[in-house]
């Protein structure tokens, strides 16, 4: 069944619809995140998709510009550059570092190079089934990266491949390659568009589904982690500030008795006699002061006697008031 009085078939006009959905939320999404780079990956791989679809499902159509052989190179040269994608999509989606050479020399190779003999092939001929003939490189291709893929993800588990996070993307990635070593078959033998429509877009959408499950799982262990610091930091800030608050006091308290010790010297007060007026102004009793300073109670009441003669008082509350240890004051009413 076509659409549009085109040679497109309606299996992959739906595709197309489904993917440009999918790549206007990318963008969209994209444009909210600059910085994540998997979005960017995902992008791309819809947009080769859907200039897969458009050109393979209206090419060839004579109503159309452009000569048959034009037409037919376009369209066999969507069919070679989108599966070039696939190794470097998996080598950076995945981080699977033994895909490198494919992802960066691999793919130009065994796929581009084979598409510029497949052209020439075709030009030279004008038999577009001689020019088939060429497919069989990147069939062979095909094996060999599935299998780089195979011993990728191997490396990537230290090969410990029956854990389900590995099996999972040993089966999906060995899914979505089937279409690419399945289509050259499909183009050899002119299979039915709905056909191939079918079977590259389904393998190719298994895969951008596992990387946006692992896109998603990825953003919700940083959400996690993110919630967890900010615990971890709202309890940080609660024992900084009693520690500051711990530390305020003591310094209050240090600069208290400094006040004490200095106001002390205003009146003439001996060493002993400001251990004793500091102890005083503390709260302590004559007989703790004196079990403090290991001497007799009768000799700390000759020294406050001497202490209040000096300072002009008549009591202790008057001598922590003159001293001006105010705190220390209410301590002792």
């Amino acid at each position: 069944m076509l659409v549009f009085g085109t040679q497109m078939h309606i299996a992959t006009f739906l595709f197309i619809c489904i993917e440009a959905i999918i790549l206007f939320y990318l963008v969209i999404y994209r444009m909210a995140r600059p910085d994540d780079t998997a979005t960017t990956l995902n992008i791309f791989l819809i947009v080769l998709l859907l200039i897969y679809n458009i050109t393979g499902g209206l090419l060839p159509d004579p109503d159309l510009p452009g000569s048959y052989f034009v037409q037919e190179s376009i369209a066999y040269g969507t069919g070679f550059i989108t599966p070039c994608y696939f190794p470097y999509y998996v080598f950076k989606g995945f981080r699977l570092e033994k895909m490198k050479f494919h992802a960066l020399k691999g793919v130009y190779l065994f796929l581009v190079v084979p598409y510029i003999l497949f052209v020439l092939v075709f030009f030279i001929t004008g038999d577009i089934n001689a020019a088939k003939n060429i497919l069989i490189i990147p069939v062979l291709y095909a094996l060999w990266v599935l299998y780089a893929v195979w011993r990728s993800i191997r490396f990537k588990y230290s090969i410990q491949t029956n854990n389900k996070r590995s099996m999972e993307e040993i089966i999906v990635l060995f899914i979505s390659l089937a279409p690419w070593v399945g289509l050259p078959f499909i183009a050899y033998f002119n299979l039915s568009q709905s056909v191939e429509a079918i079977t590259t877009n389904t393998g190719f959408l298994l895969l951008l589904a596992l990387h946006l499950k692992r896109n998603i799982q990825q953003i919700k262990e940083e959400h996690f982690r993110l919630i967890e610091s900010e615990k971890n930091l709202q309890s940080w800030n609660e024992r900084l500030q009693e520690e500051v608050g711990k530390r305020t006091k003591e310094l209050e308290k240090i600069s208290a008795e400094e006040k004490l010790i200095k106001n002390c010297k205003l009146y003439s007060l001996t060493n002993r006699e400001t251990q004793i007026a500091q102890l005083v102004c503390k709260g302590l009793t004559y007989k703790q002061i004196a079990e403090t300073l290991f001497i007799a109670e009768r000799t700390v009441t000759k020294h406050a006697q001497n202490i209040f003669e000096k300072a002009s008082v008549n009591n202790k509350l008057e001598l922590c008031k003159k001293l001006e240890n105010i705190q220390t004051l209410i301590q002792i009413q």
